[in-house]
Formats: structure tokens, C-alpha cells, sequence
């Protein structure tokens, strides 16, 4: 072997910060220079001695060319430079042939930081699971606290005083905290870049002309004009994610009643300018207007603006809103996201646009439909219940939220059965196909017209009994099956629907989502 370097990289310069490049091109010089200061882990206690042995003797075998063609060498040492720098270095040694002639192929990487960084992702996936768990465990609470006080509010026999003094405020403070919930959650998810869209065909006028309707009240109460211009020119059908679009506009339209107390505020739908068939929104309010020295912070992470005027008027929120909102709207098809122009106490206007389809765009739908199948992988499958007998089968293991369910369904005319887990389930289906007493006129009879079941149960979750209701005979495995969950999270839905549920509701359940569900089975009728 002709004992030279022939070629090395900047690289590998760099991980050897202290050595010389003629020392490099000299072989015996380089093995001196790594005899020197490269020790292979001969002191590292948790590798076996012998074992480090073999690798310097391996090493220096492929340094003396003496090694198998296609053998490789790899080991670990460890680097100290004459500045006392210490690096774990990883040594990939491998015979090769360099210009028809038998070379040796030195690969060294730099891992010094590898342990640490497994460390932090470790770290990172753990505070995932933490997130994941705490918003669960808040939700369901939520899911019982939100419907009862709406039931409480509706009841003519609460007290008018105690509705105003005590009811609202705790509802208002309720869903206060879901929605920080929900913005944590969703910050979780921007973070791990699974924040998904569900597009759908869907009227935006009338989506939007709901979203203002909730803030009348607000507005009314502040002596402010809230008003909705919807340009003639737009088709008023789109296709888009209505929900995520309707949280933007929501948060937009939010800010601007907190931070308004005089005059108004406007949304304006309009067609785009960033090129033709784009749809432009736009919030404009009369408020106090935001200082140019805040305006970076605005959609910055946390970027709750802490002057004196604007904490007087928006103690609450965690700063969120607008950064998940303008992370949305890049993923709906923006090019610039959210923008925002503000004079300082005269007022706002926050705007975006965004492609928008109409039913008459046919080929532009399937386009993005197809571009955008994978964000969410959740589907409804709309079948028709094979039962007339107006009962639900509820599976859920905590009291509260059982109660809730039930008055809902005895609401909307059902008779409930509870089971409290999955097993406990599968019995009342098991005794009910057995059993030919009170069953309703359909010959296909099977007592319930759907189930309604948790996620998280013990002994048997939601998803185990679904996939062993599917396995029962006949008709029975063809019930319609609802599964709620505190948590909405991509693979988890998708599970359910692997294993045979027709739906998914998050909690807190409401009783829209649950009647516009129960009317896509034919169970319920306008």
C-alpha cells in the first residue's frame, strides 16, 4: 500500500479542529496523530473490554490494507484536541478501490450531541403525551359542566337572577376555558405539524352569517355596529374546511369586539386580488389600534401584546389565537396569511385570502380534493339504522357524562340503556339478540336504533367493542355506531374506522352535532 492520504474533506478537517492538512496527506503522520489523541473507548466501563480490544486491532488492520475487500469496520472513540475540546467521534471504516487501486474509506462522524438530542426528543414526545393527557382530562369535565348549564339556562323553572348572576357567567368562564384547550391542543399539533383540514362543499354566507349572529348579543351590550357585507359577485357555495375557516373568523372577529368600545365593527367577503377565483376576508373595526412597535408580536407564539390599554381590555388568553389562526390560513391555500394594518387609537383591519371553488368548478374541486385527502383521514359512513324501537345503547364509564347523554336522547324522544364499558356492552347485545320480546315492527329488529360509546374505557374500550360488535350476526353487527372522544387526533379517528364506527364526535358533545348525526342514519327527522 502506497501509505498516503489521497483525498479528505473539509469536513473531517473540521472534526480534527487542531491538525495539520500536511500531517493528513502523510499516513504515518495521520495514524501517529490518532494514536495520540483518539482513544477507543478502552475506559468506557459500559462496553466489554475485550470487545475494544478487537476494534483497535480492527482499525489498525484496515489502516495496513490487510482487511477483506467488502468488510466493514465500525466503532466509537473518543477526541481530544490540544484546546481540550472532547468529541465522541463514530469511525466507519470500509475497503474500496480508488482509481483501480485497493484503498481504505475513513467515514467519521461527529456524535457528540446524538445522546443529548435522543434525550430532548424523548423529552419532547413525553410533553406530547403530558399535552394530550391534560386536554382529555379537561374536556371531560367540560362535557358534562357546558351541556348542564345550557339544560339549566333553558329550564323556565331557574330563577331569572340566579340565570344572569350565576349561570351565564359560569358557562361564559366554561367555554372560555375550553377554547384555551382547544389553542393549546392546537398549538400542540402546529408544533408536530399535525394540524389537519377536513374539506367539504359548503354554503360560506351562511357560515359566516352564523359566526355574526354569535356576536350580536356582545356587541349589542357595547353599543357597537356589527355588520356582514358579502359581496354579490361571489358564488355563495365553496369548497373548504368550514370549521377551521369559521375559528379564524371567529378569533378575528373576538379580538376586535375586546379591543373595540366605540363605533363598530365589519366583515367584509370580497372577491381577491392575488389572482382570479381567490375570495378576500376582511375584519375592520373602529378600536383601539395596536402600536407598530407590536405589530411582529401579534402572530408570534404566545404573543399576547402586554401594554397597559390592551390588558385592560383583554386580561384573559394565553396569545395563541392568531398564530394557530395564520397558520390555517397558510395551509387553506394563502400565500401571505393574515395581515394587519393598524392606525393607534383609531382602529384595525386584519385580512387574508384564500382559492375558493365553487359547485360549478367541478375538475378544481377533484384537484384539491385530491391534494388534500391525507391532512384528514376522517369520513362518515351514512347508513340506515335497521330499527324503529327510538333507543340509543350508551357505553361510557363516567356518571356525569352518562347523565348528560341521557337527557339529550330523552330529549329527542329516545329511551337510554347504559352500559359502562365495552364488555358490559356486548352482553345487552348478546341477551337482546336472544331474547324476541319488545321488538319493534322491522323483522330485522335489533332493540337499539344506534350506539352512542366512549374512547377510553376500562376493561374494554370503545374501539375493541366496535370491532367486536362488527363480528355479530346478522343485523346486529350493523347498527350505527357514534364514538365520542375528549381527544380528536388523526390516528385515533382513523382507528375507529378501521375497526367499523360510522362517526366521530369530540367533547364536549353538543346537541347540534348530535342531532345532524343522528338524521344522517334516518333515525331522527326534521
Amino acid at each position: 500500500i502506497e501509505e498516503r492520504l489521497v483525498y479528505e474533506n473539509k469536513g473531517s478537517l473540521r472534526i480534527f479542529d487542531d491538525i495539520r492538512q500536511e500531517d493528513v496527506r502523510d499516513l504515518q503522520l495521520f495514524q501517529k496523530y490518532l494514536q495520540k489523541r483518539v482513544s477507543f473507548m478502552v475506559n468506557d466501563t459500559t462496553r466489554p473490554k475485550a470487545k475494544q480490544l478487537q476494534e483497535i486491532a480492527s482499525f489498525n488492520s484496515f489502516l495496513r490494507n490487510s482487511a477483506e475487500m467488502n468488510e466493514i469496520f465500525r466503532g466509537e472513540a473518543l477526541y481530544k484536541s490540544t484546546l481540550g475540546v472532547q468529541k465522541r467521534l463514530a469511525f466507519e471504516l470500509r475497503q474500496i478501490r480508488y482509481f483501480n487501486s485497493r484503498s481504505v474509506l475513513i467515514i467519521v462522524r461527529d456524535v457528540t450531541h446524538v445522546e443529548e438530542m435522543m434525550k430532548l426528543k424523548a423529552l419532547d414526545q413525553y410533553k406530547d403525551m403530558l399535552l394530550a393527557s391534560v386536554t382529555h382530562e379537561l374536556r371531560t369535565p367540560l362535557n358534562c359542566i357546558i351541556p348542564m348549564m345550557l339544560d339549566a339556562l333553558d329550564d323556565q323553572s331557574t330563577p331569572s337572577h340566579i340565570k344572569e348572576s350565576c349561570l351565564k357567567p359560569s358557562l361564559n368562564s366554561a367555554r372560555l376555558l375550553m377554547n384555551i384547550v382547544n389553542d393549546i391542543l392546537d398549538f400542540s399539533r402546529s408544533k408536530r405539524k399535525k394540524l389537519c383540514l377536513n374539506f367539504t362543499q359548503f354554503n360560506v354566507f351562511e357560515k359566516l352569517s352564523e359566526i355574526v349572529q354569535l356576536f350580536e348579543i356582545q356587541s349589542r351590550y357595547k353599543g357597537l355596529q356589527l355588520d356582514l357585507e358579502f359581496s354579490p359577485a361571489l358564488p355563495k357555495i365553496m369548497f373548504g374546511d368550514k370549521d377551521r375557516l369559521g375559528q379564524v373568523i371567529i378569533n378575528l372577529l373576538s379580538n376586535a369586539l375586546k379591543f373595540t368600545t366605540k363605533g363598530g365593527i365589519k366583515l367584509c367577503v370580497e372577491p381577491g386580488t392575488t389572482s382570479v377565483g381567490w375570495i378576500s376576508f376582511k375584519v375592520i373595526d373602529t378600536g383601539i389600534g395596536i402600536k407598530p412597535e407590536y405589530l411582529d408580536k401579534l402572530f408570534s407564539e404566545f404573543g399576547k401584546l402586554e401594554a397597559k390599554e390592551h390588558m385592560e381590555l383583554n386580561p384573559q388568553g394565553v396569545g395563541l389565537g392568531l398564530m394557530i389562526s395564520n397558520r390555517l390560513i397558510h395551509m387553506m391555500g394563502s400565500k401571505r396569511g393574515i395581515t394587519v394594518s393598524s392606525k393607534y387609537k383609531l382602529g384595525s383591519e386584519f385580512s387574508f385570502e384564500m382559492p375558493q371553488q365553487n359547485s360549478e368548478s367541478q375538475l378544481m374541486v377533484e384537484e384539491v380534493a385530491i391534494e388534500i385527502e391525507h391532512k384528514r383521514p376522517v369520513r362518515e359512513t351514512a347508513i340506515e339504522s335497521p330499527c324503529d324501537c327510538r333507543s340509543v345503547l350508551s357505553v361510557e364509564d363516567n356518571d356525569y357524562n352518562q347523565m348528560v347523554i341521557e337527557k339529550m336522547m330523552k330529549k329527542l324522544g329516545f329511551e337510554v340503556t347504559k352500559a359502562f364499558n365495552g364488555e358490559e356492552a356486548i352482553e345487552i347485545l348478546k341477551s337482546g339478540a336472544q331474547n324476541t320480546e319488545n321488538r319493534c315492527r322491522k323483522g330485522n329488529c335489533t332493540l337499539f336504533n344506534v350506539i352512542i360509546t366512549d374512547l377510553q374505557m376500562p376493561i374494554m374500550d370503545g374501539i375493541c367493542m366496535i370491532n367486536e360488535i362488527r363480528k355479530l350476526p346478522e343485523s346486529w353487527c350493523k347498527i350505527p355506531i357514534i364514538l365520542l372522544s375528549a381527544t380528536d387526533e388523526n390516528e385515533q379517528i382513523e382507528e375507529g374506522f378501521k375497526a367499523g364506527m360510522n362517526n366521530f364526535l369530540t367533547k364536549p358533545l353538543t346537541e347540534e352535532a348530535l342531532k345532524d348525526c343522528l338524521k344522517s342514519y334516518k333515525i331522527l327527522h326534521d
